[in-house]
């Protein structure tokens, strides 16, 4: 029997966009009707727009950081009603909320669904989360019927901290972001011998810069062959004065758009750092294994386990910068390191197809 699916994201930017649409593609592709619910300036809405396989795609006004409140008001005043009466006629088989946004709760109340589903990626807040976010992320997803997480460590943790029975937990491994593609228009911007070290994402407290400083300092006493790019918008203000006595960094401190992931992941010897001290997951291996970019993590909540339970990757002890240093120094010293990295991921790449993986939510 074909399942009538909601899939909803009300963020603009980030992995976001790119994780929903792919997960849409491959519901779609296992014969499932698709509605969409976004943001109308989410930023692959062309994409959205342009997919032939989806039943429905339906933009609403989000606001901006200047428009926020604007945009709230305007929703909990109007257009949540102006949803209700859209969609009065027709019933879901399910409601899925791709990530959390402040609206989300009440969304769900807006659609009659068999099923209200949150794709719970981080069950255990990182560090520096303030107590509102904490509540309202939790009452988001509590309000749910049922949770998916993307590894399989989690399901414990969502048990224990939510107090939902196991059969209302599901796994679906993070799926491949086809999107990004490598383009090989890049020219190398170190020397093809050389090792670039990269950091791409948002800057936060919980991702551990300063380790990924300690620890490029030290290595950078022995080797001159080495570079470090730290690409991602956050304030980088408590890391600067670090960075900038270390040789051979590349800081691009501002939003990374889409179109400009090839310039960092194409870049030849290149691998991704993760020197995370807490993490649920990470959006970034994903890219990286569409780019085939060999990572060096901290082991660290699920992160081994979205590297095939550490078949490839190096990991480290999060906090301890001179374990992450004699991990990067190994990848230096070993240069069929690249070469057996990108085969073992290539391989992996094949079971992450979104067709595959989303079978089990048309299970649940």
């Amino acid at each position: 029997m074909q399942k009538k699916i909601l899939i909803t994201f009300l963020f603009k930017e980030g992995a976001g966009p790119v994780f929903t649409l792919e997960m849409a593609r491959g519901l779609a592709q296992n014969g499932c009707e698709i509605h969409a619910l976004l943001s109308s300036k989410i930023s692959n809405r062309k994409d959205w727009e342009n997919e032939k396989s989806f039943k429905s795609v339906t933009f609403i006004e989000t606001g901006t950081r200047k428009t926020a409140i604007q945009a709230t008001l305007s929703f909990f005043f109007n257009e949540k009603y102006k949803l209700k009466r859209m969609f009065q006629k027709k019933t879901f088989d399910y409601i899925i909320s791709t990530f959390y946004h402040p609206w989300s709760t009440t969304i769900f109340k807006c659609f009659d669904a068999r099923k209200k589903i949150v794709i719970c990626h981080d069950p255990i807040h990182h560090s520096g989360v303030g107590l509102l976010e904490k509540w309202m992320t939790t009452r988001y997803i509590k309000a749910a019927s049922d949770i998916i997480v993307l590894t399989q460590s989690f399901i414990p943790i969502i048990e224990k901290r939510f107090g939902y029975s196991k059969g209302h937990i599901h796994y679906m491994p993070h799926g491949r972001m086809s999107t990004y593609k490598p383009q090989n228009t890049i020219v190398p911007q170190t020397d093809y011998k050389n090792i670039n070290f990269l950091f791409f994402g948002r800057i936060e407290d919980y991702k551990g810069l300063h380790i990924l400083g300690k620890a490029y300092k030290i290595l950078a006493q022995s080797y001159s062959n080495i570079s470090m790019t730290v690409a991602g918008s956050g304030d980088f203000s408590k890391y600067d004065s670090m960075f900038k006595e270390l040789p051979q960094v590349d800081i691009v401190n501002r939003y990374i758009e889409d179109k400009e992931i090839d310039n960092y992941f194409s870049i030849p010897n290149t691998i991704l750092v993760l020197p995370y001290l807490d993490a649920s997951q990470s959006g970034v291996i994903p890219v990286a294994l569409e780019y085939k970019t060999p990572i060096i993590a901290s082991d660290t909540g699920g992160l081994k386990e979205q590297m095939n339970n550490g078949d490839f990757g190096l990991f480290f002890q999060p906090g301890n910068a001179n374990a992450l240093m004699q991990q990067m120094e190994y990848a230096i010293k070993h240069p069929e390191f690249l070469a057996i990295e990108k085969k073992k991921m290539a391989e992996y790449l094949k079971t992450l197809n979104w067709d595959i993986v989303t079978r089990k939510v048309i299970q649940i």
